[in-house]
């Protein structure tokens, strides 16, 4: 599999909380899933850094909820898996822990996490083919506000 594990869980959550229900309940109906860490769910400071000068300030708060779990098959095989969104929405970060885990030790249903993750892998490259497009539309040539050739230097 040649998608970096970086881009799972973007790629993942853009898919509606019901393809996952759909696709993996009965899968991971017999498994043991266990937190390796207690979840969490609340508001994190987002800190980004000035591009003129490199410093580091507070943006504002995000939600942010993270998962981290253990899962054991029935036929004795386990893996872990981990996810973090920016969301609230603590069963679908679940959903992307257990994805996580069967892609990364390669668990039975994996076929079907894998279909799961190219149709995220999908979503995400028509989103950002619309987002080009529409960057490209507001795009402005400055170029062609000199064209008359008259020099801003002059009163």
């Amino acid at each position: 599999m040649n998608i970096p594990r970086s881009t799972w869980p973007g790629a993942l959550a853009l898919l509606p909380l019901t393809r996952f229900e759909q696709a993996l309940t009965s899968m991971t109906q017999n498994w043991r899933i266990e937190p390796v860490q207690l979840p969490a769910s609340g508001l994190a400071m987002l800190q980004v850094n000035d591009s003129a000068f490199g410093d580091a300030y507070n943006l504002g708060e995000i939600p942010l909820t993270t998962m981290w779990l253990e899962i054991t098959t029935p036929d004795g095989q386990s893996a872990q898996g981990a996810a973090q969104l920016m969301d609230d929405d603590a069963e679908k970060v679940r959903w992307l822990a257990i994805c996580d885990a069967v892609l990364s030790a390669r668990l039975e249903g994996f076929d079907q996490v894998k279909a799961l993750l190219d149709e995220g892998v999908a979503k995400f490259a028509r989103e950002q083919r619309l987002r080009q497009a529409l960057l490209s539309k507001t795009r402005v040539d400055f170029a062609l506000l000199s064209a008359n050739g008259e020099d801003d230097d002059e009163d």
